[in-house]
């Protein structure tokens, strides 16, 4: 657990992030997660409004890196996925069901919508679409994972993921797959303040077992041993570029092509599996694309797939995450961004004053959208508050204001730096509070601003957490 006491289901919970499944509805006499069922998280006040803001931020850099925003429903004909091959390939990891005598299923994944959607664009719109053709879609998933294997937010049922799907022709594969692994090292560094290097990632190719090519993968012995090369040459292209290692994984291949995956070491928790770029050779024939490329454009293009996602299922980033910053998130989703400290006298005319500057800091701070909160303490308590707040919501910016800034106008300040892991404190004579806090905000900000163009902020009154 990253040398913590407490795991990611801990510091999610404290944050109001996720309800925990063995918590007890009391009336009921049944834990949460009882009700719920298993492998299936609940996501509280603060998380839900964590999600908002990273679904805001994902959207907002997929769109500007060319992709088209799309949504597609919870459940589909079986036939949908009859004509994909994951009824023969990966029904045992599907929720099936039947209306009306006629076969449903939950859906798994959103790659045979995105087929269509991509089919309809094309037939309406013709040469007038361009490939590389991006499609983006925060889309809920559920897979069945045996109850034995389900852990916190690592791995269960029902998640979400950064799933895009990429049209391309033959020549411009190796070109986009390594664009993705850009996008991952942009989106991580700039958003998440993780390093990407060979401390802290590393690429699986996960190929097929060639004996099993037929009964667990589609298409040919001689088609799988070409494609593998070529995804050996991406792997030495990142290798070479980025400095980051690779090895074979032999069986992790998905029925429809082989994969590049992001596995993580953050923490001591393991490898896990976070980001993906996978190529597909099968699906669009399967759907038969290449006979809807040549009817609309004369041509018999090789057209094929990439499969990606960047952070992989939001839920297991975000538990990794949480272990590996010890229940830290960078301010742009942190539930509580600037905690205003009181440190009351018990002298009216004082007490009086740091109670009216800590107002006009806290609606200065929520007019510029920022999520603020005040909590109120002495001398006496002031440390066992702050290792209180430090063990549950852990603000990214502290403002203290007692007798001492009164008097002396000054600022005491501390915030995080969450890409080196410390506090920084600031003590100095400033009669401007308000201004350095949000320069401190700014500055925290600064990378995630520059990469998406755009500040991202949505105020929420989350004082009910102090």
């Amino acid at each position: 657990m990253s040398g913590h006491e407490k795991d990611h289901v801990d510091f999610a919970s404290d944050m109001d992030i996720i309800v925990k499944s063995e918590s007890s509805f009391s009336t009921l006499e049944k834990p949460f997660g009882a009700l719920v069922g298993a492998g299936l998280p609940l996501f509280s006040l603060a998380g839900g409004l964590v999600r908002k803001v990273l679904y805001d931020v994902l959207t907002s850099f997929h769109i500007n890196r060319g992709y088209r925003v799309i949504e597609t429903p919870l459940i589909a004909s079986a036939e949908l996925y009859k004509v994909s091959g994951h009824m023969d390939y990966y029904k045992d990891n599907m929720f099936v069901f039947t209306i009306e005598d006629k076969e449903f299923v939950i859906k798994p994944m959103n790659c045979p919508h995105h087929i269509l959607i991509f089919a309809n664009v094309l037939q309406k719109y013709r040469t007038k679409v361009n490939l590389p053709f991006r499609t983006f879609e925060l889309g809920r998933v559920h897979r069945y994972e045996p109850s034995g294997s389900l852990y916190g937010l690592l791995r269960v049922r029902g998640f979400t993921q950064d799933d895009a799907h990429i049209f391309v022709s033959q020549e411009q594969v190796k070109d986009e797959m390594v664009k993705v692994f850009e996008e991952i090292r942009e989106l991580y560094e700039n958003v998440f303040h993780l390093p990407v290097n060979m401390h802290t990632i590393k690429l699986r190719l996960s190929f097929a077992n060639l004996e099993e090519v037929g009964k667990y993968y589609a298409g040919t012995h001689e088609e799988w041993t070409s494609i593998q090369e070529f995804m050996r040459g991406v792997a030495e292209e990142i290798r070479d570029k980025y400095g980051i290692e690779y090895y074979e994984g032999v069986g992790e291949a998905v029925f429809y092509g082989p994969k590049l995956d992001v596995v993580t070491r953050l923490g001591d928790l393991g490898e896990w599996q976070i980001g993906t770029i996978q190529f597909d050779f099968n699906l669009p024939r399967r759907f038969r694309l290449v006979d809807l490329v040549e009817r609309i454009y004369g041509s018999d293009m090789q057209i094929h797939m990439i499969h990606r996602a960047l952070l992989g299922s939001i839920e297991r980033f975000l538990g990794l995450y949480l272990e590996y910053t010890g229940g830290r998130l960078p301010i742009v989703l942190n539930p509580i961004q600037v905690l205003i400290v009181r440190i009351y006298t018990g002298k009216d005319d004082i007490d009086r004053k740091i109670a009216e500057n800590a107002d006009v800091v806290y609606e200065r701070l929520k007019k510029a959208q920022v999520r603020a909160a005040r909590v109120d303490a002495d001398k006496v308590t002031l440390s066992a508050t702050i290792r209180d707040l430090e063990s549950r919501v852990k603000p990214s910016v502290y403002v203290f204001i007692g007798e001492r800034e009164i008097n002396e106008m000054s600022v005491n300040i501390r915030y995080y730096d969450i890409e080196n892991k410390k506090h920084i404190s600031i003590k100095e004579k400033n009669n401007d509070l308000t201004s350095t806090v949000e320069h401190i905000i700014d500055r925290l900000e600064e990378k995630t601003r520059n990469v998406l163009n755009a500040r991202f902020r949505i105020y929420e009154d989350l004082e009910y957490m102090v």
